[in-house]
């Protein structure tokens, strides 16, 4: 019995930690954008106007979305559920949710 509860403590561990579902994949592909928009910037000295510029495919739009908010600052953001997401802003480099 304590065997079968180490077994079945690990597998749900592994279930809750594990980055397999669909945010995951939003949240994934939403930092990859940051990354890619600041390597943009760093080697370009300007922002990408869209993710095409950056060598992304635009049909992903559906996991994150990058938007110029300005010359110098850009959102990225990903929805969590009905009328929530998750918005990371360059200008604090920081991510918030809101809805």
């Amino acid at each position: 019995m304590k065997r079968l509860f180490q077994i079945l403590t690990i597998a749900l561990l592994f279930v809750t930690t594990s980055c397999c579902d669909i945010l995951c994949e939003r949240q994934e592909y939403a930092e990859l954008i940051i990354e890619k928009v600041e390597k943009f910037k760093q080697e370009n000295g300007r922002l990408p106007k869209n993710v095409t510029e950056i060598g992304l495919d635009d049909t992903q739009m559906h996991l994150s979305f990058y938007q110029l908010t300005s010359d110098t600052t850009y959102m990225v953001w990903y929805g969590l559920g009905v009328g929530e997401s998750k918005i990371y802003r360059s200008e604090t480099k920081k991510w918030t949710e809101e809805g």
